[in-house]
């Protein structure tokens, strides 16, 4: 293999130094960060991140938006507002194809060449096989995830209001949240809280909190895995208690025309169904020529640069790197992400001005999960704290990860008024009647030629 050539950064040379971010998700958008905080002294490597929407979505609080507790905006950051001051310019559009041999990605505008790839496109919902058997339900990767999820929520009280067949209503008030890890446990919580505290204030006068039911179905015998036995039992305990009916070792078979059929268990009548129960590498990132372990994900070096090819990185969901002492993949989470992102940001800019190469090595800090009623459990190393303060704790720390100040006071402020208020009840209504309806108009004046 020949030597590298280190580049000239200094701007005298006329060809500039490209550097391509797919994916603006904590991995992408921390690469960027730390790129352009590193690469100041260097004019001449231009950095460019692609996503197909120009927001970056704070997913660890998806189900505080789904269940009323934030607005979707607290949660969604331009991501063009974000590197406004930077060198870092914001490719809004969706990645069609990634050349590797050509050093090209093809977007639906444009296509644009590289000199230094970081893949960090994130992960979609695995079913499992399960798609052709389950209709109708819920997931939540999305803001739209989120907003859909609330405004069924609030259509089926609306519905039980007005129900005067005991098993509709009943099955009408019955939510389903399929998955034991911390997303599945979490929304269980948030929608437990939000039906018996808000919703039931508004339609109290027709249904009785002895009709609401919420169940939490794990495939295996534990919930929060990730979390030492001590927290998993604890959360589990806490579910029970304030009323979430957790089902463990029960795999979803089927859900069709509002009935869930789990094996080995008697079919259960419910008009919402939100999956939660794992995710799979995004298709783009299975496609590529470059080796892969058995979940499709692209192994690594130490340095998080692939083992196929020079000059490729991956950083978070897309990564296939092992724990150095424990032996295994490190879990696909924010934290991993963001430490990801500065590693690689960190041997890019190495590999440019010829110095050494870091080795990724994290020891996994530990775990927050919040299960409703301002209850969280927090695992850190050796220790381990629940209630209420590791509600806040678990607050604080999430909210300090927002990149943009004021968003960071808007959640804490609309976080903490929950405490003492109540949380919004309103529908945000998407309005597709209204966007055919323009449509249409738009035609019709077209047409005449105004």
């Amino acid at each position: 293999m020949a030597e590298f050539q280190p580049k000239d950064l200094s701007g005298s040379q006329e060809k500039p130094y490209r550097i391509l971010i797919l994916g603006a998700g904590f991995g992408g958008l921390y690469t960027a960060v730390y790129l352009d905080r590193f690469l100041k002294k260097h004019p001449n490597v231009w950095i460019t991140v692609i996503d197909r929407r120009n927001y970056f979505l704070f997913t660890p609080m998806l189900h505080s938006t789904a269940t009323g507790s934030l607005e979707p905006r607290y949660i969604a950051h331009s991501v063009r507002k974000i590197f406004r001051r930077t060198r870092v310019h914001a490719h809004i559009g969706e990645v069609r194809n990634i050349d590797l041999q050509n050093k090209i990605v093809r977007t639906e505008h444009r296509d644009l060449p590289f000199d230094d790839l970081v893949i960090s496109l994130g992960s979609e919902t695995n079913f499992y096989g399960l798609e052709s058997r389950l209709e109708n339900i819920f997931t939540l990767k999305s803001l739209k995830d989120a907003s859909a999820i609330n405004n069924h929520l609030i259509r089926m009280f609306e519905k039980a209001y007005w129900e005067e067949d005991s098993e509709a209503r009943r099955a009408a008030l019955t939510f389903v949240v399929v998955g034991g890890g911390p997303t599945g446990v979490e929304l269980a919580g948030e929608i437990h809280e939000y039906a018996h505290r808000e919703l039931l204030r508004d339609f109290g006068r027709r249904i009785s909190k002895d009709e609401i039911r919420v169940i939490l179905v794990e495939a295996t015998g534990k919930i929060l895995p990730s979390l030492p036995e001590k927290l998993s039992l604890e959360a589990l305990d806490r579910l029970r208690k304030i009323g979430i009916e957790v089902i463990l070792e029960g795999r979803l078979e089927e859900y069709r025309k509002g009935v869930m059929s789990l094996s080995g268990k008697p079919p259960i009548r419910a008009e919402t169904l939100v999956w939660a129960a794992g995710v799979r590498t995004n298709p783009l990132t299975a496609g590529l020529p470059l080796e892969k372990d058995g979940q499709n994900r692209i192994r690594v070096k130490g340095t998080l640069e692939s083992l196929s090819m020079e000059h490729v990185w991956v950083v978070g969901d897309n990564a296939s790197c092992l724990n150095p002492w424990e032996g295994r993949p490190y879990p696909p989470t924010a934290q991993t992400a963001v430490r990801q992102a500065r590693t690689v940001a960190q041997n890019i800019v190495a590999r440019l001005t010829r110095k050494p190469e870091k080795i990724f090595a994290h020891n996994h800090v530990g775990g927050f999960v919040s299960i409703g009623d301002n209850y969280a459990l927090l695992s850190a190393k050796q220790f381990t704290l629940s209630g209420i303060l590791g509600w806040f704790l678990w607050n604080l720390v999430y909210i300090h990860k927002l990149p943009i100040i004021r968003y960071r006071l808007f959640s804490t402020f609309g976080l903490f008024l929950k405490v003492f208020f109540e949380r919004a009840t309103t529908e945000i209504d998407l309005c597709p009647e209204y966007e055919e309806s323009s449509r249409e108009v738009t035609e019709s004046v077209g047409s005449r030629g105004v």
